[in-house]
């Protein structure tokens, strides 16, 4: 995503770019991941040292997750392609050089982490219009893939359950350990529980939507 933004942000080909991902061992944090932006040519223009600057960092992140900047996010989720992508296309991620890659990539994935890039306090909702469609979509799935089960709505959560057993559909990036649980499923937790009389299986009754998409079993 970093990598298509820059392309609009400059008016380049996206191709002028490399995108990747590296691990460093930081004395202090342990092992951490950076995402890094260079240029395909290695005598190229300069593309990666200007994008390298804080101030047009930001700005390429805020290109992503606000309205506002180029009409890039508005893109995305415009209905013309909110409405028909559910995880990435041709015209949001997916090109030739990522082609290994095409099951991972997930745009609104990708706007998240862009805001949580820019505020760690940003709030990430499966009930955002975002996210709302396509979590529907794979309470679906889910339901298709468990013969017997049905699907109901936990706490303002999509979820399927066959009466005993329930999986509730989480954000990729919520915590599900139970002591670490952000209010939404802190809420679903209790409902489940209290209200709908079903087994919590810490391990396995919760399912991010990218999961359930791609692997719903």
């Amino acid at each position: 995503m970093l990598r298509r933004a820059a392309a609009v942000l400059l008016d380049i080909h996206d191709y002028e770019l490399k995108s990747g991902i590296r691990s460093i061992e930081d004395p202090a944090a342990g092992v951490t991941g950076q995402i890094f932006l260079s240029d395909t040519l290695e005598n190229g223009a300069g593309y990666a040292t200007h994008l390298g600057q804080p101030a047009v960092a930001e700005h390429l992140l805020r290109l992503i997750c606000e309205p506002g900047h180029n009409g890039f996010f508005e893109t995305l989720v415009g209905d013309l392609h909110a409405n028909s992508c559910d995880t990435s296309c041709p015209d949001c991620l997916r090109s030739y050089s990522n082609l290994q890659y095409h099951n991972l990539l997930d745009w609104r994935l990708a706007v998240d982490v862009a805001s949580l890039a820019l505020d760690a306090a940003a709030p990430i909702s499966l009930s955002s219009p975002r996210w709302d469609r396509v979590a529907n979509i794979a309470a679906v799935t889910l339901r298709n893939a468990r013969p017997g089960y049905r699907q109901m709505t936990i706490a303002g959560l999509p979820a399927v359950t066959d009466g005993n057993d329930v999986k509730i559909l989480t954000h990729p990036l919520w915590l599900t350990d139970r002591n670490s649980l952000g209010p939404d499923l802190a809420r679903a937790w209790d409902e489940a529980e209290r209200v709908h009389g079903l087994r919590i299986d810490p391990e396995h009754t919760f399912v991010s939507v990218f999961e359930a998409l791609r692997r719903p079993l």
